[in-house]
C-alpha cells in the first residue's frame, strides 16, 4: 500500500504490520518501506479490499487474503507481505483475464509465492566434473566473488555468479537477483606436524 509518510514526508510503499477494528474503520499499524518509520493510522473499512491470494512454497499451495486499499495497483513481480510472510507476486487474475498489472478492486485471484528464504542454484566444479547443488538464502543475504561456501561436507570458493541481468566477476549480489552460482571447490590441505 503506498501512502505518505509522517516522518520521511515522502509517498512511498508501507509494509502492514497488523490492523484491529475499530467504531471509525481500521486502525493500522504500518511500516514505510523508505524510512522504517512505523506510525498507526485509522482507515475507513470502504477504502479497503480483501483479495484471494494462492500462497506457494515448495509443493504447497494454500489460499490466503491480502489486504489492501482498493485503489493500490499491484504487479507481477512486486513483493508485498502476506500475513506477515515476504511474497512476490507470480500472477494477477481480473475478473476478464490474466494481466500483469491491475488496481486492486478489479483483482479476483493474486497468485504469489512465498519469498522468505529462496534457492539458489550453484555448479561446482571438481576438476573435469561439474556437480549441481542448492543453498537456502534470504532474499536480501548477499553473496561476493571469493566467498567460501560449505556444500555437502566440502568447500568451494565463488569465482562468478549469474544474476537476471549480468554476470558478475568482481563484487556480489543479492540473493534475490542471483540465478546461479559458479564455485570451484578447494582442495584440503593437511598439516603434517
Amino acid at each position: 500500500m503506498y501512502l505518505v509518510c509522517p516522518n520521511c514526508g515522502e509517498e512511498t510503499e508501507h509494509e502492514i504490520i497488523s490492523y484491529r477494528e475499530t467504531k471509525n474503520g481500521k486502525e493500522y499499524i504500518l511500516k514505510c518501506k523508505n524510512c522504517g518509520y512505523t506510525y498507526s493510522k485509522i482507515i475507513k473499512d470502504d477504502k479497503m479490499i480483501d483479495i484471494k491470494t494462492i500462497t506457494s512454497s515448495k509443493d504447497k499451495s494454500t489460499v490466503q487474503k491480502y489486504t489492501t486499499f482498493e485503489d493500490d495497483i499491484l504487479s507481477v513481480g512486486e513483493e508485498i507481505k502476506v500475513n506477515g510472510v515476504n511474497s512476490i507476486i507470480t500472477a494477477i487474475d481480473t475478473k476478464e483475464k490474466r494481466v500483469s498489472k491491475a488496481v486492486a478492486k478489479d483483482i479476483k485471484t493474486l497468485w504469489v509465492k512465498r519469498f522468505d528464504k529462496i534457492i539458489i542454484k550453484i555448479s561446482v566444479n571438481r576438476g573435469e566434473k561439474t556437480i549441481p547443488s542448492e543453498i537456502v538464502a534470504t532474499p536480501d543475504e548477499e553473496f561476493y566473488i571469493g566467498d567460501i561456501l560449505d556444500i555437502n561436507g566440502a568447500h568451494a570458493v565463488i569465482h562468478k555468479i549469474k544474476t537476471k541481468e549480468r554476470f558478475v566477476h568482481r563484487g556480489g549480489a543479492a540473493a534475490r537477483e542471483i540465478v546461479r552460482i559458479y564455485a570451484k571447490e578447494i582442495r584440503e590441505m593437511r598439516r603434517k606436524y
